[in-house]
């Protein structure tokens, strides 16, 4: 029996009970991966993308037969800091020096030179290294040195921090990519003036059962994952809180998972704050929810609307997020709003029409299953990986 061919996946934070959208991938991708490879991880200490406090035990640890290698984060992130180093920069794109782009991926973070001279006095183990994500200091401290064959799976937003000439100097058109959506590799394109060799993959969601609940008058609306302002969540709220005190609606509530960081002042009193919550809880929330909101301006894959699709229910989107206004379009899966007023009608149409909200998720549930489910997932990245393996 030959030895396995071995897999690093290079990642700013990983840990099993992770909700974030990149870290989700990267654990989903460990786990298809280890069945056929010998998968390690490579992170850091930290739990908590703000700060980057170290919080978990540096060092080796074996989970689920693949191999975590933790590394310390030796400076705390300041955002607000990092924030001006970056609008500094963006003020003066046409002058920039090498020098000011390094200080600003230090304050992005996480920090963590060992992770990165580690990994590099490692690399001839592997025969593979996939780096998952695009704006942070081990990705652009790596890649550019790393000599072994690579896979990165960038997860572009069009944000103004793209638009640094260091990731243009990180992100070589010559490389080998995985985008989650067509429209983010249009944001690879339109920013670097080329279309690499690529595959589009995305990630899966679980494939449910679902059964009709008995039917009654309550409207229930759903949003999923980490409230911040980045996020569009004090602006749903907003326009949430306002239509609440316009529209005669029969008995409704909306409903919010996942961390708050938020000031208590932003958050309406109409709006219910869940926090987080097990698996069965929030499927159950799912298996009943009328609606599913995600108000993010910026999303590259979206779980969330493939998690409300897997059980049939419509999403409401932010459509200044080209991904997720392209995948309704694709789905015919639900509505997006531009504003107040695009959201007011958007959300009141969804709510009087029953017959039309089974339809949008049906065609979304269906969507999901001829894209995201693990088999069609697993067999992707397997199929990409063993080209790149040769």
């Amino acid at each position: 029996m030959t030895d396995r061919k071995r897999i690093a996946i290079i990642i700013p934070r990983f840990f099993p009970d992770i909700a974030g959208g990149a870290e989700k991938l990267a654990l989903d991708y460990a786990l298809i991966l280890k069945n056929d490879f010998h998968v390690e991880i490579f992170t850091t200490c930290a739990r908590d993308y703000l700060t980057w406090k170290n919080e978990l035990p540096e060092g080796k640890e074996i989970w689920n037969d693949i191999t975590v290698n933790r590394f310390a984060v030796e400076r705390n992130r300041n955002i607000q800091s990092m924030n001006h180093s970056l609008n500094e920069l963006l003020n003066n794109l046409d002058s920039i020096q090498e020098k000011e782009e390094d200080k600003f991926i230090i304050e992005q973070g996480p920090y963590s030179p060992k992770l990165v001279s580690n990994f590099l006095k490692e690399q001839s183990r592997f025969d593979l290294a996939i780096f998952i994500g695009y704006l942070y200091y081990p990705i652009v401290k790596l890649l550019p040195n790393v000599k072994i064959r690579k896979l990165i799976i960038p997860t572009f937003h069009d944000e103004p921090a793209l638009s640094l000439p260091i990731y243009q100097r990180t992100f070589l058109t010559t490389y080998t990519y995985s985008f989650n959506a067509p429209e983010e590799l249009t944001v690879f394109e339109n920013r670097f003036g080329a279309t690499p060799n690529h595959v589009l993959i995305g990630t899966y969601v679980k494939e449910q059962i679902v059964t009709a609940l008995k039917q009654d008058q309550k409207v229930r609306i759903l949003t999923l994952g980490r409230m911040e302002a980045a996020k569009g969540f004090i602006e749903l709220f907003q326009y949430f809180d306002q239509w609440m005190g316009t529209y005669e609606a029969p008995e409704l509530e909306m409903v919010c998972i996942g961390s708050n960081h938020l000031d208590s002042k932003d958050v309406p009193k109409s709006i219910q704050m869940k926090g987080f919550v097990s698996e069965k809880e929030k499927e159950s929330l799912l298996r009943r929810a009328t609606i599913l909101i995600n108000p993010s301006p910026f999303e590259s894959f979206s779980i969330a609307m493939m998690e409300a699709w897997s059980f049939g229910i419509p999403v409401l989107v932010n459509g200044k997020s080209d991904v997720m206004r392209g995948h309704n379009l694709r789905s015919q899966g639900g509505l997006h709003y531009s504003d107040e007023i695009s959201f007011r009608r958007c959300l009141e149409y969804l709510i009087e029409r029953p017959q039309l909200r089974r339809r949008l998720g049906e065609n979304g549930r269906k969507y999901v299953l001829a894209n995201f489910t693990y088999n069609v997932v697993s067999r992707k990245l397997i199929s990409t990986v063993n080209k790149l393996l040769g």
